[in-house]
């Protein structure tokens, strides 16, 4: 028998360590994003990815190439409240069931469900799936229900009743659609496939319609965005109405939490910057409520760790600034709005509280980080709200109470209209090149 050559086991790692890649590339199959710079010559997009990346890994870029072929199959989702546009039977699911929707249908009752893909093409078969999160089968809506919620779900053996719970149902209408589309317009994607020969190559697609924010706009007037969080969902509407004829307004959509949100999703919410049209000329930003939440131990009555250490709450405003840095606009930092009372809450992770003036330490630490870049601009909402808990009695409940958020209206407009004050003054100072 041939005896074998031994290989010293350092030579043998290195020869293998050799025959991979320096980084593991990211799994983008499922993915969901916005679609940029579509290039139907070369059968390719820019993928802006909504998920997170790791800094730790350097992993999960935010910016993606993504490569289609005549194989590719592409599926147009439009998504509507109710049934309304829904006409004649169609093949539906009702997906993310619930025990309760199981049950009732089951039990041949009346299925209540807000979650609805109107189908095209499937072959799918009817009735519940194996694991019950969705059923799928004949729908047809009825005809005499005004608010169009309404309708019968034929399945296996039976036909049971099916109701939107409320008015803001999502009833996904699924059709097909082309690569062809996808060049015009605005979109948003969830794609699925996988790397071939180091590109990553679409084998579906489900693309989703959007607003295109230019139609909107007033092209003589500059462009704003807001990145907050859901303080600056509490002030949006009377912000924007304030700015009327003075620029075009916009905030990030939903909630950007904390910093290293920010720092994930900054180019995401910057979106095609370059872009003719999409330009922005002025970025109001801000992060705190969410970083100074700390872990609250309830047996003992005491605060710990806040969910992001100062730290790491001033590098990850620095990351965020050189990203929007970028886009060539006037920088504006908004402090962050009081805590009125200390207050605790219960999320899965655990139990957190906010605690009073914990906002005047975070905005400190803010001010650290801006006093290196004199040129940011600076919206002190946090001395606005101040002021007006001491001069105006319309605050007086919200300094009374533990809510940190405007819910009342005559509120949002002293804060948003504050906001609106200082937009004006930063858009002024960019056009008088200070």
């Amino acid at each position: 028998m041939e005896t074998l050559k031994k290989i010293p086991l350092l030579t043998a790692c290195v020869a293998l360590l050799n025959t991979l890649p320096l980084h593991a590339a990211e799994d983008l199959n499922g993915v969901k994003g916005k679609i940029f710079h579509v290039d139907p010559a070369k059968k390719c997009f820019e993928l802006l990815k909504e998920t997170v990346y790791d800094p730790k890994t350097d992993e999960g870029k935010s910016r993606h190439t993504i490569h289609w072929t005549d194989a590719t199959r592409f599926t147009k989702v439009v998504r509507h409240k109710n049934f309304k546009n829904i006409h004649g039977r169609q093949m539906v699911e009702f997906y993310d069931l619930n025990d309760n929707a199981v049950q009732a249908i089951k039990a041949g009752g009346e299925l209540r469900h807000r979650s609805v893909k109107v189908l095209t093409g499937t072959d799918k078969p009817h009735g519940l799936s194996k694991d019950r999160s969705s059923v799928i089968g004949w729908f047809t809506p009825d005809k005499t229900d005004n608010r169009h919620r309404k309708g019968s779900l034929e399945l296996p053996g039976k036909t049971i009743k099916a109701t939107l719970p409320g008015p803001n149902g999502m009833v996904d209408v699924y059709s097909p659609s082309t690569a062809k589309a996808i060049s015009d317009g605005v979109w948003q994607t969830r794609i699925h496939g996988a790397y071939v020969d180091g590109d990553f190559t679409a084998s579906r697609m489900e693309v989703f319609p959007q607003i295109d924010l230019r139609k909107l706009d007033d092209p003589n007037l500059p462009r704003v965005l807001v990145v907050g969080d859901s303080i600056s969902m509490n002030y949006h509407v009377s912000a924007k109405k304030a700015l009327k004829g003075i620029a075009n307004y916009h905030r990030v959509e939903g909630n950007a939490g904390p910093s290293d949100r920010g720092v994930a999703c900054m180019e995401l919410w910057l979106g095609d910057y370059k872009a003719k049209g999409q330009h922005w000329d002025l970025i109001q930003f801000n992060h705190g409520l969410h970083d100074l939440k700390q872990w609250y131990n309830e047996e003992t009555k005491t605060f710990g760790k806040y969910q992001l250490d100062i730290e790491q709450y001033k590098a990850n405003l620095e990351k965020e600034i050189a990203i929007m840095r970028k886009t060539g606009a006037t920088l504006m930092w908004c402090s962050t709005t009081p805590v009125p009372n200390t207050s605790i809450g219960h999320w899965e992770i655990g139990t957190m509280a906010r605690r009073k003036d914990e906002d005047l330490v975070f905005n400190k630490a803010a001010m650290e980080v801006m006093a290196k870049h004199p040129d940011i601009l600076i919206n002190d909402l946090n001395a606005t709200v101040r002021k007006a808990v001491k001069t105006n009695e319309l605050f007086k409940s919200w300094a009374e109470g533990k809510d940190v958020h405007f819910w009342n209206r005559q509120q949002a407009e002293v804060v948003g209209n504050a906001v609106a004050e200082a937009i004006k003054k930063g858009l002024a100072e960019r056009k008088a090149g200070k």
